[in-house]
């Protein structure tokens, strides 16, 4: 397994800067990018490097992709059986459930409008549901900008004793995980009903 911040010259860490993350990333694809090679002779291929990188950056800028990384580069790495909806999360889950639920039962009353008049009455629940839906997004956002911070301050922990932070880390990766499927179910659903 390649190991991605080695890569980019990166601490293997739960959080890292986005900042320094880039610029890495911009510096080292600048020297391998394919169509800056003279030497097209090299014992790398400069298409593998530049492609190497740009996976590398890809797992590593995304929080719920680098810390599954990482937890694999430490023999660690969660499995979809172990998946459980983390504490902080749990209040959420119905919200999420009952707002999606709205929206796809909506969405097939308007696939079943056979008029602009059936598809103008629902315009009341449209804007309802997609009322609800900004405010789980928002909350869902909230956690997500709290379990950063929370990121960071495992962080610290990590560099003293990774296997310690062992636990903290899956729990935050799970958070991640569920966070960003709801998020996408919900922009998909809030998608759909905008070109309605």
């Amino acid at each position: 397994m390649i190991d991605y911040f080695a890569l980019l010259d990166q601490p293997r860490a739960p959080w890292l800067d986005p900042v320094r993350l880039k610029e890495k990333y911009h510096e080292k694809t600048l020297r391998t990018h394919p169509d800056t090679q003279t030497d097209r002779r090299t014992a790398d291929n400069p298409a593998d490097s530049f492609a190497r990188l740009n996976e590398a950056y890809q797992v590593l800028q995304d929080p719920k992709r680098r810390l599954h990384y990482l937890l694999s580069l430490e023999g660690c790495a969660p499995s979809p059986g172990d998946q459980t909806i983390p504490s902080q999360l749990q209040d959420l889950f119905p919200r999420v459930a009952t707002v999606t639920e709205r929206g796809h039962a909506l969405l097939e009353k308007l696939d079943r409008a056979s008029n602009s008049l059936s598809r103008s009455l629902l315009k009341t629940q449209i804007l309802d549901v997609e009322s609800e839906t900004k405010k789980v997004r928002q909350e869902i956002q909230d956690l997500s900008d709290t379990s950063l911070a929370e990121m960071c301050e495992i962080n610290i922990a990590w560099a003293k004793n990774s296997a310690e932070q062992i636990e903290a880390v899956s729990n935050l990766y799970f958070a991640f995980a569920y966070l960003t499927r709801w998020s996408e179910q919900l922009d998909e659903m809030t998608f759909r009903l905008s070109l309605q």
